[in-house]
């Protein structure tokens, strides 16, 4: 069986890249929620209707890779819950624990050697 390609320069592993793209859903999910909340407290029904439907798929995507993170990340299966359950907050907080943390120091792999190069010569 063969290693899965990676992208050409990139050293980061595909665990980097989800974390990476998680820590962005958690900022657009909890913008979405303020906006969201906004419109709800204001009494606008459109944006209500229109910004309930985005937040709900953000909120949907949100869900989907805190479930498929959370084991590879090591993380105790309450603060996936806690994630989920709390929304916007929940979101925060599982950003925080990204940026802080970051990926398990085992899940982490060093710079590639390129064609031609040692791993001495990096």
């Amino acid at each position: 069986m063969t290693a899965m390609v990676e992208f050409a320069d990139d050293t980061s592993t595909e665990l980097e890249r989800r974390a990476t793209a998680l820590t962005w859903l958690c900022v657009v999910e909890t913008i979405s929620y303020a906006i969201l909340a906004f419109f709800w407290i204001s009494g606008n029904t459109i944006g209500v209707r229109v910004f309930g439907t985005f937040h709900g798929v953000v909120f949907l995507g949100y869900a989907a890779m805190v479930i498929m993170i959370y084991r590879p990340m090591e993380w105790d299966w309450k603060l996936a819950v806690f994630g989920l359950v709390t929304g916007p907050l929940g979101a925060i907080v599982i950003f925080e624990v990204i940026r802080r943390h970051g990926v398990p120091v085992a899940k982490r792999r060093a710079a590639i050697p390129r064609p031609g190069q040692t791993a001495a010569s990096n």
